[in-house]
C-alpha cells in the first residue's frame, strides 16, 4: 500500500480540543524557551490527555528538550490513541499488513500517524543507544511500508553501519 497516497481525509488536528486547551497550546509555543511554555503544556495535557493535538505538541517539546525517553512515553501513548481508533492489536509486533490496511482505506492520515509513531521512537530509543529496542520497530515498518514511504529502511541501514552518516553540509552540496 502507497502511504503517500491519500485522499483529503480528517486530521488530528480538524477536531480541536476545547478552546482553553489551544490557547494553552498557542501559549505554549509563544513562550518556547522559558518555563512557562512547559506548564502550559502540562496543563494542556491534564486538560485533554488523550487528544492527538495535545500529545504531538507535547512530543515536539520533549524532544526538542532531548527528553527521549519522555518523549518515547507521549508517543506511545499517541500510538495507543491511534491504535484504539483504528482497531488495531494491543502488541505493534503481531501487526500485519491486513490488519493494518485492511478497512482503514478512508483512515490513511492515522495508519501513516500509527507508524510515524514507530519510527519516532525508533529513532528516539537509538539517541538513547538502545538499537535492540529501535531494530526491532524499524523492522516492522518495513514490512508494513513496502515502498519505504517513510524512510525506515534508510533509518536502520545508518543504525546498522550499512550506510555512512552524512554532515548536513554534504547533504545540502
Amino acid at each position: 500500500m502507497d502511504l503517500l497516497s491519500f485522499d483529503a481525509e480528517p486530521l488530528f488536528f480538524d477536531h480541536p480540543p476545547t478552546e482553553e486547551v489551544v490557547q494553552l497550546l498557542q501559549q505554549a509555543a509563544e513562550n518556547y524557551g522559558d518555563d512557562q511554555a512547559e506548564a502550559d503544556l502540562q496543563r494542556a495535557y491534564q486538560l485533554a490527555p488523550n487528544h492527538l493535538m495535545v500529545l504531538v505538541a507535547l512530543f515536539r517539546y520533549q524532544v526538542y528538550q532531548q527528553r527521549f525517553s519522555e518523549a518515547i512515553a507521549i508517543s506511545q501513548q499517541a500510538r495507543e490513541v491511534i491504535r484504539q481508533k483504528l482497531g488495531l492489536p494491543d502488541d505493534w509486533r503481531t501487526l500485519n499488513e491486513t490488519q493494518l490496511f485492511s478497512g482503514h482505506e478512508n483512515n490513511m492520515v492515522m495508519v501513516r500517524f500509527y507508524l510515524l509513531c514507530l519510527k519516532g521512537e525508533a529513532y528516539l530509543y537509538a539517541r538513547l543507544g538502545e538499537l535492540a529496542k529501535s531494530t526491532p520497530l524499524l523492522k516492522k515498518i518495513i514490512e508494513m511500508d513496502s515502498m519505504d514511504d517513510l524512510g525506515a529502511a534508510a533509518l536502520l541501514a545508518v543504525l546498522s553501519g550499512n550506510e555512512p552518516v552524512r554532515p548536513i553540509e554534504a547533504i545540502r552540496a
